[in-house]
């Protein structure tokens, strides 16, 4: 049941939103056509990189239902020192700028998105204890699991502080969001904190305006079949993992690999693609606006998804993968974990354990040789899946009952 009549006070707080492609701008956006009083405490955009966003930005869709707060951090590029500089900018500035801010502004409730890392949150949360306002964070990744996992972090006495510290933020909110089951599982064993499962969903306006970069794609020869990769080029994305697949296939002439985005990781993989002598198989283009990505996807014979093998991960699911089922069409993926299951579960693609090339290869030279009513009903069958369990207006209406009823204690 949804809950109408009660008007929401609340304060989103993120380092990320628009123009940047975050699920928060939508989440932002339902509660402003709810008619909420919705105010963002926010930076200015530079992910993944500052170059993006050189150009004056339009207004948001949001007209003057929203107040947007920005404070300044490091604008962000290819490199860790300047990450490491956003991050901690940010997080000095939210501590002091960010109080200034809020402090003497109404709010029912602060809604904290938190994608890795999560440290940089902490700033809202100490504010809270002056404020005490009920705490909603939507948790993306397990961290400090993360980066202890891909051996980011190796001191034992550091690993036990940031563990502290997130217990710490768990402990001092009131409702947490989990963005798998496993994840969830994971939390509600560290915190007595409430915690409930909160997918993504499709993402929505993602054929809003054509770009010209589309004309590379639409030039391919239409007996070549287009299997396209849209989003962050990072270690966690594992794409040498496909190059390497690539390399093993023994009919190579009938397929195009065609990955669309940004990232620290991109320039490896194309060389890689040189070094492997199958750069010819590849296409790789800038990221594209989240208003113009679908007409990208739209040309596909299937898409890729994948993580790199690492616990974590397994208990993480991709936003992208929703998106992916709804344009009912199939997902070839090398990934494990709940995601695994799911894509087994609907039927709609095919997929291999994270990082095993050669059953990959097996899954990809599999699907190229099958017809178009089977690769139809495949693709279907993740539509179908995505609108039982993955429909957005029933993800986020249930959101605004549970803060409603938060509130109302």
């Amino acid at each position: 049941m949804e809950i109408r009549k009660i008007k929401l006070k609340i304060l989103f707080f993120t380092q990320y939103f628009y123009p940047e492609n975050f699920r928060i701008n939508e989440l932002v956006g339902f509660f402003c056509k709810k008619n909420d009083d919705v105010t963002v405490l926010t930076t200015y955009p530079s992910y993944p990189n500052k170059d993006i966003f050189l150009k004056k930005q339009k207004k948001t869709d949001y007209g003057n239902k929203i107040k947007i707060i920005r404070i300044p951090s490091y604008k962000r590029y290819f490199s860790n020192f300047s990450i490491f500089l956003n991050y901690i900018t940010f997080f000095l500035n939210s501590f002091f700028l960010g109080f200034i801010k809020i402090i003497n502004r109404k709010f029912d409730l602060i809604f904290i998105f938190a994608p890795s890392p999560m440290l940089t949150i902490i700033p809202i949360i100490l504010i809270n204890k002056l404020l005490k306002r009920k705490v909603v964070i939507w948790v993306l990744d397990l961290w400090p699991d993360t980066i202890i996992d891909l051996r980011y972090v190796k001191n034992k006495i550091f690993k036990i502080i940031l563990i502290k510290i997130i217990d710490y933020i768990y402990n001092n909110s009131d409702l947490i969001l989990a963005q798998s089951e496993s994840i969830q599982k994971a939390i509600k064993k560290r915190t007595k904190s409430k915690c409930i499962y909160f997918p993504s969903w499709p993402e929505e306006n993602i054929f809003k305006k054509k770009i010209k970069s589309i004309n590379k794609i639409k030039k391919i020869q239409k007996k070549i079949q287009k299997i396209i990769f849209a989003g962050n080029i990072g270690e966690a994305q594992s794409l040498e993992n496909l190059v390497n697949a690539v390399k093993l296939l023994k009919v190579k002439n009938n397929v195009k690999f065609i990955l669309i985005g940004d990232g620290r990781w991109k320039k490896k993989i194309i060389n890689l693609t040189i070094k492997l002598n199958i750069v010819e198989k590849f296409i790789f283009l800038k990221q594209v606006p989240n208003e113009s990505i679908g007409f990208f996807l739209k040309e596909a014979d299937a898409f890729y998804l994948s993580l790199k093998k690492v616990k974590t991960f397994s208990k993480t699911v991709p936003g992208k993968l929703q998106t992916y089922m709804s344009l009912s069409k199939p997902i070839l993926a090398s990934i494990s974990g709940e995601t695994y299951n799911i894509i087994k579960k609907s039927k709609c693609g095919l997929v291999s354990k994270a990082d095993n090339k050669f059953k990959l290869a097996k899954n990809i030279t599999f699907f190229l040789k099958l017809n178009k009513k089977r690769k139809n009903k495949i693709g279907k069958n993740g539509k179908i899946y995505a609108n039982k369990y993955f429909k957005k207006i029933n993800i986020l209406n249930n959101l605004r009952n549970e803060m409603y009823n938060l509130i109302k204690g």
